[in-house]
């Protein structure tokens, strides 16, 4: 995975524990579809760590910000390692690399098409009919949470399958994208808020004069 292609996201809150009962696979991906149908603005803090197939398992961190705005519209802010901006205004996805002096310019239909998580997340996506959902492996269970294996139902260049861990609230905390190689994404969401005003002016994006324009 490319660090920049953000994946999904995205949240991390108080934890409760679990209930008496254990809720089906199927259960829980209906609650996360529920509970994001019924969010139409999103900000959290992100934290991101790639770990690099063929690479003696390299690691890569990053960290900023998120914003989400339906229908369509989304913003990543890297702070870490490099100065990086992805935003979508609903037509046009940029992506806006500092170090490079370098803006690259994509339709958001297409982009839609390589991101599954962007496309949950803007209000496009449905888990039980994009994914096979399956319980999350036990090793891997964190306390406080229910978990989910997740595999595309049509073949994804960049993607096997997803790990999402989400808390008592149905928030998504945690997601790790593991790609056809083994090399692993995990991002982990904090700071959340759900459904306060964001201006559309957020998702407009001018790149400093000199800046090269690449559209593809």
């Amino acid at each position: 995975m490319k660090q920049h292609s953000p994946l999904l996201i995205f949240l991390l809150l108080l934890l409760a524990p679990f209930p008496a009962f254990a809720l089906e696979p199927l259960e829980i991906a209906a609650a996360i579809q529920g509970k994001y149908e019924g969010t139409a603005a999103l900000t959290a803090h992100f934290e991101q760590e790639s770990a690099i197939a063929g690479l003696g398992g390299r690691k890569q961190l990053g960290q900023g910000t998120l914003a989400v705005k339906k229908p369509g519209k989304l913003r990543w802010d890297y702070k870490l390692p490099a100065p990086q901006v992805l935003i979508c205004d609903g037509e046009e996805v940029s992506l806006y690399l500092a170090q490079d002096k370098q803006m690259i310019v994509s339709r958001a239909e297409e982009y839609l098409n390589e991101d599954l998580t962007y496309a949950f997340f803007v209000g496009k996506g449905n888990i039980s009919k994009d994914f096979k959902v399956e319980g999350m492996p036990p090793e891997l269970a964190e306390p406080g949470h229910h978990g989910l294996r997740l595999t595309p139902n049509r073949h994804h260049g960049q993607v096997q399958y997803l790990l999402l861990w989400v808390d008592e609230a149905m928030q998504i905390t945690h997601i790790r994208i593991v790609d056809h190689l083994q090399s692993t994404t995990d991002i982990r969401l904090s700071q959340i808020r759900l459904n306060g005003e964001l201006s559309d002016s957020l998702f407009d994006f001018a790149p400093p004069k000199g800046t090269e324009i690449i559209l593809q």
